[in-house]
């Protein structure tokens, strides 16, 4: 759900009157906690295990954060397959990260194996090539033939092999992409 949906469904959420709905009502503290959790997903979609860490955080019982998040998993806010899948699809078109970072911060969102298989099945390592190329163009297509002259050459390799690594490329392919587009570029 794009940030947008989100709001527009939080926003339904809190119009609805009370005992509008065929759920019983949440205990005071869960009705706290979640409120405090349409605040947090105002800003940003979460995933259910950043939500119940920034509900703990603020002092909420356990019992309460359980209850809330359930409740918003009901209501169709709390949804982790389809977190990670906007979250691959957001990261990598505005980011341009590899498959292996994307990965990485999912599972530190604490998102379960299957779902980030799921989000990133699409991505392959031909998809990581092309997307790095794609990134080390626009960098190039920036910088003025005459700074790639010489010595310039070497510092302006590291730069962008560090530039791919930054967005979790690993080393061979970033070194393979940047000497194959700086001798592109050297000969156009």
């Amino acid at each position: 759900m794009d940030p947008d949906d989100l709001r527009a469904a939080i926003a339904a959420v809190q119009a609805r009157p009370s005992g509008s709905e065929d759920l019983p009502p949440l205990a005071p503290e869960a009705h706290e906690a979640a409120t405090a959790a349409l605040r947090l997903l105002r800003y940003r979609p979460r995933s259910e295990h950043e939500l119940r860490q920034r509900l703990s955080e603020k002092e909420f019982a356990a019992e309460a954060v359980d209850e809330a998040v359930d409740r918003l998993r009901v209501w169709g806010l709390v949804d982790d397959a389809e977190f990670a899948a906007e979250w691959v699809r957001g990261r990598r078109n505005r980011r341009g990260k590899s498959r292996g970072a994307l990965e990485r911060e999912l599972r530190g969102k604490g998102i379960a194996e299957g779902h980030i298989a799921d989000a990133v099945s699409g991505i392959d390592t031909t998809d990581d090539w092309e997307q790095a190329r794609s990134l080390v163009r626009a960098r190039l297509a920036r910088r003025p033939d005459a700074a790639l002259r010489g010595d310039a050459v070497t510092g302006e390799r590291r730069r962008l092999v560090a530039f791919l690594a930054r967005r979790g490329y690993p080393t061979g392919l970033a070194m393979s992409v940047v000497s194959s587009e700086l001798a592109a570029h050297a000969s156009s």
